[in-house]
């Protein structure tokens, strides 16, 4: 059980170093920044959400330009 847990937080480690990298090299503003470390804990365990939200928004973009 205790291999689940872990996979889901590296899981949700490795999706939070990536968003937080596309967020500073593709954004500017407030979204631009780095994250903090409350920031990156949240993402890290709510990481399904997000990752299922960037999908839906990304798709939904690529779809108003065709």
């Amino acid at each position: 059980m205790l291999e689940y847990y872990l996979g889901y937080l590296l899981l949700g480690t490795i999706w939070t170093l990536w968003l937080e990298w596309f967020c500073t090299n593709n954004l500017e503003g407030q979204l631009g920044r780095p994250f903090t470390n409350p920031e990156r804990l949240f993402q890290i365990l709510i990481w399904p959400g997000s990752l299922a939200i960037f999908i839906y928004n990304f798709l939904k973009d690529v779809f108003n330009k065709l």
